[in-house]
């Protein structure tokens, strides 16, 4: 008799996302402890292109891109996991995030699991450098990801470093929804103010402390509000659509302060501000027609029942 996992892990991958990136997310996913746990890789693309892995679902979904924007549909590859998925639980992660200690799942699962309502959200996201992630992945492939993560220095705020080399850090905070704390590190800072048309590229320069796209809810509560709305293309909002809806109908709350992850940097040429835009008008329309009339829209994608 096959045992069913508690926690489903649903890894979202994107057309000619970084692979090596993607397997070290993974494997991180499955070096986690304390708790029974399926991942589960949802790929579109054009090809498959994530290796087959020991432990690992794979999901493969094609769809070729338009030429002049990277339309992929970021609600539909997280719906379609979901519908395979297992678990009692749900995470949510990307495939650029590595967990900092072996029990982040299991400890999160304990801090749900006696309140029927709460669901976890965000937690916070160290970063590691772009120069440094040769170095990391090499670490990685020679000693495996445990052995990597432990030889990281966090002793500075908002990163990971490898050498614990201080790095000069802009930080921008505002209010929007909670309190966000935004950081660029001082390179990207200066590339961001030299040229004005990067006016309207914000993602593409500050990242905000806590990791947008982590997410742990139960099966049920997923299903009651239709899952992830697919009416978003390529990156953002999906996310924060997919908590307002759980804000408005379950407890939601940030995962507990000792339970950090990292996010392995990398070039963002998927951003495209006109899509960003799009997305923005998106979300802000669902909220002005209201919770119960974006629920029935996003029923109306089946993938995110049980297959």
């Amino acid at each position: 008799m096959v045992k069913t996992p508690k926690l489903s892990v649903v890894v979202p991958v994107y057309g000619h996302f970084d692979l090596a990136r993607v397997c070290i997310s993974v494997q991180s996913i499955l070096s986690q402890r304390g708790v029974d746990y399926e991942v589960i890789v949802s790929e579109q693309g054009e090809y498959p292109r994530f290796t087959e892995t020991q432990g690992v679902k794979h999901i493969f979904r094609y769809h070729k891109p338009k030429p002049d924007l990277s339309d992929f549909n970021p609600g539909n590859v997280r719906n379609k996991a979901v519908a395979f998925a297992a678990g009692e639980f749900v995470y949510t992660n990307d495939a650029d995030v590595v967990f900092l200690e072996p029990h982040y799942l299991a400890k999160s699962v304990e801090a749900i699991k006696n309140n029927p309502d709460r669901i976890l959200y965000r937690p916070f996201m160290r970063r590691l450098p772009l120069d440094e992630f040769s170095e990391f992945e090499r670490r990685v492939q020679e000693e495996g990801v445990s052995k990597a993560v432990s030889t990281l220095n966090l002793f500075q705020e908002y990163i990971a470093t490898l050498n614990g080399k201080p790095r000069k850090i802009r930080v921008f905070k505002k209010d929007s929804i909670y309190p966000k704390t935004f950081t660029a590190f001082e390179e990207d800072f200066q590339n961001y103010v030299g040229d004005e048309k990067n006016k309207g590229s914000e993602p593409k320069f500050w990242n905000e402390n806590r990791h947008c796209g982590g997410n742990l809810f139960r099966m049920e509560q997923f299903r009651n509000v239709g899952g992830y709305s697919e009416e978003f293309i390529n990156w953002g909002c999906e996310d924060s659509d997919l908590q307002w809806k759980f804000r408005e109908v379950y407890d939601l709350q940030f995962f507990p302060e000792g339970l950090e992850v990292m996010h392995l940097d990398h070039p963002k040429g998927y951003f495209s501000p006109d899509m960003w835009a799009r997305n923005e008008e998106v979300c802000s329309r669902r909220m002005k027609e209201g919770l119960e009339k974006s629920i029935e829209n996003d029923r109306r994608n089946r993938l995110w029942q049980p297959q």
